[in-house]
C-alpha cells in the first residue's frame, strides 16, 4: 500500500460546549496572579538611595529582567519593612517560583499589614511548596476564622492556576491537609484532583465522593465525579449521576453542559438535544449554547432546524465567519452548491483562505474548472507562503473530481516554481501512478529520496509500486525493508511488507503482516491482498469473508473485484 487515506464525516462541534464547561459558575474567581512588574506606585518619604534602587527595579521589570528586579525589591523590603514593597517582592518571588524568598517577603508584608488575607494566602502556598505543613496550617487556620469554605476554595483555585508541576505539588499538599481539616470539602476535592493527576482514578473517586458528602453542592466535585466514572468505563453510572444531579440542581450550568457532552459522546443524541434545549431556555443570552444546539440538530439530520438557528445567529452578528462555514456545509448536504459557494466566498478573517479553497473545490465539482483555477491562482498570489499547500490542494481536488490530467498539469507548473518541494514531488508521483505513468512516478520518488534520504513514505511508495507493477522484486525489497525498519507499526508499510513476502513466495510470513495491517486499518487494498494470501494458502472461505468485509466497507473498491475475478473467475466473492 502506498499511503493511508483518512476519511472524515460531519462530527458534532462541541467547542462551544467545551468552552462553557470551563467557565466557573459557582467557584469564586481565582486570586489575582503575581505580576512580573510592580503594579502599585512607589512609596514616598524614603531616602534617595532607596528610591533610586526601586526605580532601577522598576526599569529592570519593564525590560523583563525580573531577577534584577527581585534583588532590588527584596533588599529594600528587608531594609524599609514597607508592606507595599514587601507585597511586590512576595508576589514577584512567587511568580519566579522561589517559595523560600516568597515566604520571607510574605512574612514582612504580613508583619506590617496583619489584616491582609492575600498575604496569608501567599504565605500558606509558599509554605506548602516548601513542605512546611505546620506553618502552612497556621496561615490556613487564620484564613478559615471568618469563612472556612471560601478560604479553602480560593487556595484550591490558586493551585489549579499553576503550571503542571506546581499544580500537582500544591494539590498534593492541600490534599494532605484532609487529616487536619477532615470536614472541609474543598480539601477533599484537592485530594481527588491530585489523585486524578497521579492516574489513580479509583482512589480519586473515593475522595471526590467524600467531598460531595460534606458539601453536596460543591459543583467542581460533582463535575469531577462524573468525569471519573466516565474514565473508569462506568459510562451508564456517569450518565445516571448527571441526570440525577441536573434534576436536583437545575441551575448547575456546568453540570448540565458536561451531561450534554457525554450524551453526545455516547450517541444519545435525542437526550442531548433535550438537555441543550433546556440550557438554551435557561440561558437564552448564551449564544454558544444556541450554536451547539444548531450543530447537534445538524448531526441528527434536522437541517431545517439547524439552518434556522444558524441564520438567527448570523443575523445577530455572532461569529459570522464560523456560522457561514456551517451554513455552507448544510447547503452542500442539501445539494444547494451555489448557495454553499456563496457562503464560502463571504467568509472573511482567519478562515478566509480555507473557505476560498472549499469554494474552489465546489467549482471543480460543478465543472467550473477555469473559475476554480483562477481562484486558486489568486490565492497563491495573495498567500505566497502557502503556495506549496495551495498547489497540492488544487491537484488533490482535481484528482478527486476524476481529472488526473489537469491535476498533473497543475503539479507540473508547481514544480517549475518549486522544483525541490518534496510534498509536491510526492503528489505528482501519486498522480502519475493514476495515469499509469510509471517512469514519472519513479523519477519523482527517486528525486524525493535524493532530497530526503531514507524517507519512509517515499521508500514505501516506490517499493510497493515496483512489486505491484513490475518484476523488480529485489530492488523493491530494499526500499520496503528500510521503510518497515523505520515504521514497523505503520499499517500501510505492513501491507507493503506482506505483499512483498507474498511476491517472494514467503506466504507464512506474509499472512501475519497482512492480518495485522487489516486489524489496524481495514482498507480495501489490504483486504484484496489478505484475501489473495489466504486463497493461496487454501483458506478460501476465510478469503471470501475478508473480501466481503472489504466490499462492505468500500463498495466502490476496484482492488477487491479485480483480485476476486482473477482468482475465482467471478466478480463477486
Amino acid at each position: 500500500m502506498r499511503f493511508l487515506t483518512i476519511k472524515s464525516g460531519l462530527v458534532v462541534a462541541t467547542v462551544a460546549l467545551a468552552a462553557c464547561a470551563q467557565k466557573p459558575v459557582v467557584t469564586p474567581e481565582p486570586a489575582p496572579q503575581a505580576t512580573a512588574a510592580p503594579s502599585k506606585p512607589l512609596p514616598r518619604g524614603y531616602e534617595a538611595s532607596s528610591l533610586a534602587n526601586l526605580l532601577v527595579a522598576e526599569v529592570a521589570a519593564q525590560r523583563s529582567a525580573y531577577g534584577v528586579t527581585m534583588g532590588y525589591y527584596a533588599e529594600e523590603a528587608r531594609t524599609t519593612q514597607d508592606p507595599l514593597v514587601a507585597e511586590q517582592a512576595a508576589k514577584l518571588s512567587s511568580y519566579l517560583n522561589d517559595p523560600a524568598l516568597s515566604a520571607e517577603m510574605g512574612q514582612i508584608w504580613l508583619n506590617n499589614d496583619s489584616g491582609s488575607r492575600e498575604a496569608h494566602e501567599l504565605l500558606a502556598l509558599s509554605y506548602i511548596e516548601q513542605g512546611e505543613t505546620e506553618k502552612a496550617a497556621e496561615q490556613i487556620d487564620l484564613l478559615m476564622a471568618d469563612d472556612p469554605r471560601q478560604a479553602l476554595v480560593e487556595l484550591v483555585v490558586q493551585a489549579r492556576n499553576l503550571d503542571d508541576e506546581g499544580n500537582a505539588q500544591l494539590l498534593a499538599a492541600l490534599g494532605s491537609l484532609t487529616e487536619r481539616y477532615p470536614d472541609q470539602a474543598p480539601l477533599w476535592y484537592a485530594r481527588a484532583l491530585n489523585l486524578e493527576i497521579e492516574q489513580r482514578p479509583e482512589q480519586s473517586l473515593v475522595a471526590c465522593e467524600r467531598a460531595i458528602k460534606l458539601d453536596n453542592q460543591h459543583e467542581d466535585s460533582l463535575l469531577l465525579k462524573a468525569r471519573l466514572l466516565y474514565q473508569l468505563e462506568r459510562k451508564d453510572e456517569a450518565l445516571k449521576f448527571l441526570k440525577q444531579t441536573v434534576r436536583k440542581y437545575p441551575d448547575a450550568k456546568r453540570v448540565r453542559v458536561l451531561y450534554v457532552r457525554l450524551l453526545i459522546e455516547t450517541d444519545h443524541l435525542d437526550d442531548a438535544g433535550t438537555q441543550l434545549a433546556e440550557l438554551n431556555k435557561r440561558y437564552p443570552e448564551d449564544l454558544d449554547l444556541r450554536l451547539s444546539l444548531a450543530l447537534l440538530a445538524m448531526e441528527r439530520g434536522d437541517r431545517k432546524q439547524a439552518v434556522s438557528t444558524l441564520n438567527e445567529l448570523l443575523d445577530a452578528g455572532f461569529r459570522p465567519d464560523d456560522i457561514r462555514l456551517y451554513l455552507a456545509n448544510a447547503s452542500e448536504q442539501d445539494g444547494n452548491l451555489q448557495n454553499a459557494l456563496d457562503y464560502y466566498m463571504a467568509v472573511q478573517g482567519e478562515n478566509q483562505l480555507r473557505a476560498r479553497v472549499q469554494a474552489s473545490r465546489l467549482m471543480n465539482e460543478q465543472g467550473l474548472d477555469d473559475e476554480a483555477s483562477a481562484l486558486m491562482n489568486r490565492l497563491r498570489d495573495q498567500h505566497p507562503d502557502q503556495m506549496p499547500n495551495l498547489y497540492a490542494a488544487e491537484a488533490e481536488m482535481l484528482s478527486r473530481s476524476n481529472r488526473p490530467e489537469r491535476a498533473m498539469k497543475v503539479l507540473n507548473n508547481a514544480l517549475i516554481d518549486l522544483p525541490n518541494n518534496t510534498e509536491l514531488l510526492y503528489a505528482r508521483a501519486m498522480t502519475a501512478e493514476r495515469l499509469d505513468n510509471l517512469p514519472q512516478l519513479e523519477a519523482d520518488l527517486s528525486r524525493l529520496l535524493e532530497l530526503k534520504p531514507n524517507d519512509p513514505t517515499a521508500m514505501n511508495a516506490l517499493g510497493y509500486t515496483l512489486i505491484d507493477r513490475t518484476d523488480r522484486i529485489e530492488e523493491a525489497s530494499v526500499y520496503i525493508e528500510l521503510a518497515h525498519a523505520a515504521r514497523p507499526n505503520d499499517p500501510a508499510v505492513m501491507d507493503s511488507m506482506g505483499w512483498l513476502r507474498f511476491r517472494q513466495g514467503r506466504l507464512d510470513e506474509a499472512l501475519p503482516l497482512l492480518k495485522e495491517a487489516w486489524t489496524l486499518f481495514p482498507d480495501q487494498e489490504v483486504a484484496a491482498h489478505l484475501g489473495e494470501v489466504l486463497w493461496a494458502l487454501g483458506q478460501q472461505d476465510e478469503a471470501r469473508q475478508i473480501w466481503r468485509d472489504g466490499l462492505q466497507r468500500s463498495p466502490d473498491s476496484e482492488a477487491i473485484p479485480a483480485a476476486v475475478l482473477r482468482l475465482t473467475g467471478s466478480e463477486k466473492p
